[in-house]
């Protein structure tokens, strides 16, 4: 795909057509799908924890976490945009924001492979472990056992290798990005690049911190 092998030729020969969402939104959703479901199945593994009556609020829980975070994520999706498109406007870039907003969707194509690799490996993990049983005492005597459960569910090392794929992931994303914006905005390379790298970085910090959270 020439998106990944010369990401420059694919937005400059894209800049001609005319602007087209269905293949951002198609990444865009396959993410946000992949990125719900696990967290639905690791709030569903830990309510595994607690009796009958409050695992239920767990579950609830899952249900309301999985619609914010697949909505979630076509918001970082517009907020990204919108700001490449503020700071680039300070280079001088024109073009429309439709446009921004179709070339940013492409920059998430990173964190779909990224979360193909992911998800599998730490929801095989999740699946296979056996979660013990905690009663709320427990948690109102020891505030951190809930946190060693969990990580009885993830093992540590999973989440440093996530962190790593993750920041991989993010200067993936910081590359095609520069490009498309470049090309969205008519802008030199250099200046793109600056323009990508501020909300890369806030987006690759959000990513290591959702995942050393786990810690």
């Amino acid at each position: 795909m020439k998106l990944l092998t010369n990401p420059n030729k694919f937005f400059d020969d894209l800049k001609y057509k005319s602007v087209q969402l269905r293949y951002p939104l198609i990444i865009v959703a396959l993410l946000a799908t992949l990125t719900s479901l696990y967290q639905y199945l690791l709030i569903t593994k830990m309510s595994q924890a607690f009796p009958e009556d409050i695992a239920k609020f767990f579950v609830v829980g899952a249900y309301v976490g999985m619609i914010g975070s697949f909505i979630g994520m076509f918001a970082v999706w517009f907020v990204i945009a919108l700001l490449m498109h503020a700071i680039s406007a300070l280079f001088g870039g024109e073009g429309s924001f439709r446009r921004t907003f179709e070339f940013t969707g492409y920059g998430f194509l990173p964190s779909l492979i990224g979360s193909a690799i992911t998800v599998p490996f730490s929801a095989y993990y999740v699946m296979s472990a056996e979660v013990p049983k905690i009663s709320v005492s427990d948690i109102q005597t020891n505030p951190e056992l809930l946190g060693e459960v969990l990580m009885g569910v993830i093992p540590r090392e999973l989440v440093y290798s996530n962190v790593v794929i993750s920041l991989a992931v993010t200067v993936w994303s910081l590359v095609i990005w520069s490009f498309a914006i470049k090309h969205a905005r008519e802008i030199e390379f250099r200046k793109a690049f600056i323009t990508a790298l501020i909300p890369t970085t806030l987006f690759g910090i959000y990513q290591v911190w959702s995942i050393l959270k786990l810690l």
